[in-house]
């Protein structure tokens, strides 16, 4: 599902202030995106914020909405990554790496998820 223009905006605002750790700051903005009529099941969005809620300390709400994510958004490299991600985070490895190919599968060109599936193959074996 591809977001309207200004929620697209807002979006690259959101990714923005999870790549420099501002997590309060892009949780307001996933608020205001799910908050738009259309996109409260936007799946990359969702995604988004469980990352920022993990990095805030709330783990279990982030691990229930990447997952929400995922499914609303399971044709989603971004989607996938997140997981992949999170899974990483719970030093779930396997699962951290079955995600990152499947994010590699949707959008092979992805420089970020392919340097994430090899340090994660090289610092644990499989």
């Amino acid at each position: 599902m591809e977001l309207p223009a200004k929620e697209a905006v807002v979006f690259r605002k959101l990714v923005i202030c999870w790549e420099e750790k501002q997590w309060k700051v892009g949780l307001q903005l996933a608020k205001k995106i799910l908050g738009t009529k259309g996109c409260q099941e936007h799946g990359e969005t969702l995604a988004m914020r469980g990352l920022l809620l993990l990095g805030v300390g709330r783990r279990e709400e982030a691990m229930a909405e990447v997952r929400r994510g995922l499914r609303a958004g399971i044709q989603s490299p971004r989607c996938w990554h997140a997981f992949g991600l999170l899974c990483r985070a719970e030093r779930k490895f396997v699962e951290a790496i079955s995600s990152f190919k499947q994010a590699l599968k949707l959008e092979p060109s992805s420089m970020n998820v392919l340097r994430d599936l090899c340090v994660l193959q090289v610092s644990c074996v499989v």
